[in-house]
């Protein structure tokens, strides 16, 4: 087996599916469509999940992964292969995972708030790593709303207040989980730009 080869393709799908990299092996290991996708044996033993945190941190950029999903989904799309449980791409082709759209929401939230209303960063609670999952993601925002929620409302700047509505809406009854959800086959969630949906 090329095990190079294999991390990209585990890199890849730990990206589209937003799984951690401790769920990602343990579902490659048992999950034959994984193991047809890798091009392994069904019995074929899976790598070390640190091995795959280490490969991603040494050998594989944010951008090379981006432009691999990229690239990926573009022929999907030519040949019909992509129908629902996808995230819809914009028209750059650009994927966005539940967590990358939290992770940018924030983001330009706290853009926002440092360009218009500076004081009210000091109650930006810490930011999860690159590495944190969709929980982590879901309680960063969920802290980072309730620690601004008093001076968004004072702030009357529409744009800080419009992101912030957006952002509660995505997290009411965790919306931002049905993005990918298996019991509705069609759920799609397009994305334009940061504070802009549909």
């Amino acid at each position: 087996m090329n095990r190079s080869l294999s991390s990209r393709q585990l890199v890849f799908l730990k990206k589209l599916y937003d799984l951690s990299d401790e769920t990602l092996i343990s579902s490659a290991q048992t999950d034959m469509a994984y193991k047809f996708f890798l091009d392994l044996e069904p019995e074929a033993k899976m790598i070390d999940p640190s091995l795959l945190t280490k490969f991603r941190k040494t050998r594989i950029t944010e951008d090379i992964l981006e432009e691999m999903l990229k690239e990926t989904i573009q022929q999907a799309l030519e040949k019909g292969l992509i129908k629902s449980g996808t995230i819809i791409v914009d028209s750059s082709v650009r994927a966005k995972s539940p967590t990358q759209i939290l992770r940018d929401m924030s983001k330009q939230l706290r853009k926002e708030i440092y360009k218009n209303v500076f004081e009210l960063s000091e109650k930006f609670p810490e930011k999860p790593s690159l590495e944190a999952g969709l929980e982590e993601e879901i309680v960063y925002t969920k802290e980072l709303l309730k620690a601004l929620e008093e001076g968004i409302a004072d702030c009357r700047n529409q744009k800080i207040q419009e992101l912030s509505r957006e952002m509660k809406d995505l997290l009411k009854d965790e919306k931002i989980r049905d993005i990918r959800s298996k019991d509705d086959q069609d759920a799609r969630f397009g994305h334009k730009t940061p504070t802009s949906t549909f």
